[in-house]
């Protein structure tokens, strides 16, 4: 007869044999956009990062035409490399206006890569875009 292997056990030997991820570049930014949803009080934001091994951060900062920030958000250790967000801006929107988002990849208080977005607070579909 068959003799049963306790779980704990295999499942201790499976982490003492697992692969060590090891990041041959740091982490950047491959893609980021920002859509402003209807009521121009709200951003839906996409952002795409090269894998890693490592979970980094993200900080998002969006400021008003007069260069006042109006919104920020903290993402503590990612774990997926494909976010997608909504913002809420925290001051009555300014329609037609051009606003700008910063976002920021870090890792240990140490910036990774930057993107800087400028957009006009202007209700857009995402399908316009691709469409033209």
């Amino acid at each position: 007869m068959t003799e049963l292997q306790d779980p704990i056990e295999l499942y201790r030997q499976a982490l003492a044999n697992a692969p060590v991820p090891v990041e041959e570049h740091p982490p950047v930014i491959e893609r980021a956009e920002v859509w402003p949803y209807p009521d121009l009080q709200r951003l839906w934001v996409r952002v795409q990062t090269s894998p890693f091994a490592a979970f980094p951060n993200l900080v998002f900062t969006v400021a008003d035409p007069d260069d006042q920030t109006v919104c920020v958000m903290f993402m503590v250790e990612i774990r997926e490399s494909y976010q997608s967000i909504t913002l809420h801006l925290r001051q009555a929107p300014r329609p037609g206006e051009m606003y700008r988002l910063e976002i920021v990849l870090e890792r240990a208080e140490a910036a990774l890569d930057r993107r800087l977005i400028e957009f006009p607070l202007v209700f857009r579909q995402p399908e316009e875009a691709t469409a033209g």
